[in-house]
């Protein structure tokens, strides 16, 4: 398994060389000699968890979410739980094939396996988040996916999904899931029982075959107290409102679904370098509508490079269950550039009903996510720097009622809490949290950041252990300094 959740050198020292003479007759040479032979394992001395400052920040995965190997077989899946998050890895196939060759395999070692045991009346939706290595080495092609397909024991598909990077080529996390709807006259996948969970990497021949991470997750959303009505809402308005304007405020997005950044409506502003990727959130209760626009800013001297960057800003929009709901690309060429979302109509129960993928996405309350990225392309025409983001966000439309569930539906709702979040800028909290390695309830929680935190998080704290390292490096050399010329003075000084 690749972990980007290393040990690496956090700084160096310029100008302390091995075997640097130290004199006693010399306050000057000994001051010197302490702070390097002080400094030098202060800021070689790594953390686990923190990148430098010029790496994207690793994927934050759910505190406490449990690892679990998938199975090359049905037979000896492993169980994952509802309201449960979970850690595991997928390898790519044999070339050309999606398929492997690897020990035991049997041909399918792009292929792994899980199981769930649902009732008979809660939806479900299974989420995989694939997670490649970032860098500038590591290469993925355009229909390089990750597949996630729910069946039953008899080998029926109740539901597959495929995330793959598209013409945006280069590695972030992507998302997909498969869900189990259980409505009257549904025919199969409705009974309560065993179900598998078949999730399958494809792998272009020419693309990196390092082993993705994954982060899955199992979530319930409960039964109606009476029976839903089974046609999508009638008709709605698709006109978007003006933007917000005024002075943005800054908030830093997170490095994925586990700490987000959360948002409420209005003008918000970030940076982004090349290749990176950030998390958003947004409470979205029943009744409303999101607008989202996204805008990359202009640098000075990019108007006259006269370069051109085809999607270079990527955005897209996720529900609680992290389903993809909708995507964006813009396109740069020196001048600020807006990528805005599609119009979707209000958040209600009734549009897991309506046929177009989008529209049926946004079938309950809860936290939305948006991940926003930057192809690395943008360093060989305007240079590898970052640039400013700008996200103007939109809730339209009044809190209505929520569906009568038989019980709490955990994540599938906005609370004081989460309204309290994106209030304040927390990226923790919020919602009804859940155990991250499987428990009883509704699915994702909000849930705390994982280990590492913010990529922003973890450079603040590589400065203050150097700040510390400093000052003991000074009290260290003062120390010494006054040693050496109290030995110097004459007697009585």
């Amino acid at each position: 398994m690749s972990r980007r959740v290393g040990r690496r050198l956090v700084g160096r020292v310029v100008g302390c060389g091995r075997g640097q003479p130290v004199s006693a007759l010399s306050a000057l040479s000994a001051l010197g000699a302490a702070m390097c032979a002080v400094a030098v394992p202060v800021v070689v001395v790594a953390l686990p968890g923190i990148a430098t400052a010029q790496d994207p920040a690793p994927y934050v995965f759910a505190q406490g979410a449990k690892t679990v190997q998938g199975a090359v077989t049905s037979t000896d899946a492993v169980e994952l739980k509802a309201g449960g998050t979970y850690r595991s890895s997928i390898e790519a196939g044999v070339k050309g094939t999606g398929l492997g060759s690897g020990p035991g395999a049997n041909g399918a070692a792009g292929t792994r396996y899980y199981r769930v045991d649902l009732d008979g009346s809660s939806d479900t939706y299974v989420s995989a988040v694939a997670v490649p290595k970032a860098g500038a080495d590591v290469k993925v092609a355009f229909n390089d996916s990750i597949s996630v397909t729910l069946q039953d024991r008899q080998g029926n598909r109740c539901d597959s999904e495929v995330a793959a990077f598209r013409s945006a080529e280069y590695p972030r996390p992507i998302a997909a899931t498969a869900e189990r709807v259980v409505r009257e006259g549904g025919g199969r996948c409705q009974d309560a029982g065993t179900y598998y969970v078949v999730v399958a990497r494809k792998t272009a021949p020419d693309s990196t075959r390092e082993r993705w991470d994954l982060e899955l997750s199992v979530s319930s959303e409960p039964a109606l107290k009476s029976p839903p009505a089974t046609i999508g809402p009638g008709a709605w308005s698709s006109a978007s409102p003006r933007p917000p304007a005024g002075i943005p405020s800054e908030r830093r997005g997170g490095t994925g679904f586990n700490d987000a950044q959360s948002l409420r409506q209005g003008v918000w502003k970030d940076r982004i370098r090349p290749g990176q990727t950030l998390f958003y959130r947004v409470p979205l209760d029943w009744g409303q509508q999101l607008f989202t626009e996204a805008e990359l800013g202009t640098s000075a001297g990019d108007a006259q490079r006269e370069g051109f960057v085809p999607s270079a800003l990527s955005v897209a929009l996720y529900n609680p269950a992290r389903t993809p709901v909708t995507s964006k690309d813009a396109s740069y060429g020196g001048e600020p550039s807006v990528a805005a979302l599609d119009s979707l109509p209000p958040v209600a129960y009734e549009n897991r009903y309506l046929s177009r993928a989008d529209e049926a996405g946004v079938r309950f309350a809860g936290w939305y996510y948006l991940k926003v990225s930057l192809t690395p392309e943008m360093k060989g025409t305007f240079g590898n720097k970052e640039s400013g983001l700008t996200l103007r966000l939109t809730v339209h439309g009044d809190a209505a009622s929520a569906p009568a569930y038989v019980r709490d539906p955990g994540a599938f709702q906005v609370t004081d809490a989460d309204r309290a979040a994106a209030e304040s800028g927390s990226a923790q909290g919020g919602g009804s949290s859940l155990p991250s390695a499987g428990g009883q309830g509704g699915g994702l929680g909000g849930g705390q950041a994982g280990q590492g935190g913010s990529g922003r998080t973890n450079r603040m704290t590589v400065v203050g252990i150097a700040g510390i390292g400093t000052g003991s490096v000074l009290v260290l050399g003062l120390g010494l300094w006054t040693y050496v010329a109290r030995r110097r003075a004459p007697a009585g000084w």
